[in-house]
């Protein structure tokens, strides 16, 4: 499998489960009317009937094909598929809290055949995706040093709110990365399951990974100041702190656990042929 494939993969999956949920959040909702009067419980409760059927629907197409699943895309045409993935995307939000793109991948990198390496090897397929990370990585660190004491008024809240102004230039880069760090994470846990790889080697090469995707390095063709290289080194912690938190927050949550149970049951392993290559020798959802 090439990188652009593992990509295709992970957005085609992250996607469907999208749209599915968006499609079909409404009528979750309708369903939850006559067991609680809460409307926050029965959104969090409808958010939670809706994720299961998006991602057990996205399996069954994905997997088993011979099986009659009734999909949200069927007859549908680009601008109702988008509509629907948008508002999949904000539901999710207001449900639970979280980044969609991160809980949404999460079940992506369960869905995706990634090739694992044998022995304490990598993949091309693993290191283009540690590069991608660290791209991320830089592009953040940049971005707040370069906005760095400035700040903006009225963002999401009201205009006597004052934030950051790197907080919203480095969002879309900070879920990116996330979300990335989420879909490895979860493949890795899947092949595990499903014997590709052992245990202990996977625990290993998750700890690999995070520690290449932030060691505090910056780019060596590019000349820094002192006080630049500090910046980056420093703030490259406290982002591997974050990204972390945020990413185990949503794998060990309650809802993914059930939800991933659920796909053990529907995807046994011999639906996930391992073929493993060496290239070379808690804040969870459902409270």
């Amino acid at each position: 499998m090439s990188f652009e494939t593992m990509e295709g993969q992970r957005r085609e999956a992250a996607d469907a489960i999208l749209t599915k949920f968006g499609a079909s959040i409404e009528q979750a909702e309708q369903r939850t009317a006559s067991r609680t009067s809460d409307p926050t419980l029965k959104k969090l409760m409808a958010a939670r009937m809706a994720l299961e059927y998006a991602v057990l629907a996205t399996a069954r197409e994905k997997k088993t094909a011979t099986e009659v699943v009734a999909t949200a895309l069927h007859g549908t045409n680009v601008a109702q598929q988008a509509a629907m993935l948008k508002h999949g995307t904000e539901a999710l939000a207001q449900a639970y809290r979280v980044e969609p793109e991160v809980l949404v991948n999460v079940f992506a990198g369960r869905l995706s055949n990634v090739d694992m390496p044998t022995g304490l090897g990598s993949t091309s397929e693993i290191d283009q995706m540690v590069d991608a990370c660290r791209n991320l990585v830089t592009s953040i660190v940049k971005d707040e040093y370069a906005n760095r004491g400035l700040f903006e008024n009225g963002i999401g809240k009201s205009e006597s709110f004052i934030a950051p102004k790197s907080e919203v230039i480095v969002a879309p880069a900070r879920s990116e990365l996330a979300a990335r760090l989420a879909f490895m994470e979860s493949s890795i846990d899947a092949a595990v399951e499903h014997g590709s790889i052992g245990k202990a080697n996977g625990e290993m090469l998750k700890e690999r990974i995070e520690a290449q995707v932030f060691q505090p390095r910056p780019p060596q063709l590019l000349q820094f100041s002192k006080q630049f290289t500090f910046f980056f080194e420093e703030r490259g912690k406290g982002i591997r702190i974050e990204a972390m938190k945020e990413v185990r927050g949503v794998t060990q949550s309650l809802t993914v656990q059930e939800i991933n149970a659920q796909l053990r049951r529907l995807m046994p392993a011999s639906s996930r042929p391992g073929r493993p290559t060496d290239h070379r020798t808690f804040n969870p959802l459902e409270r």
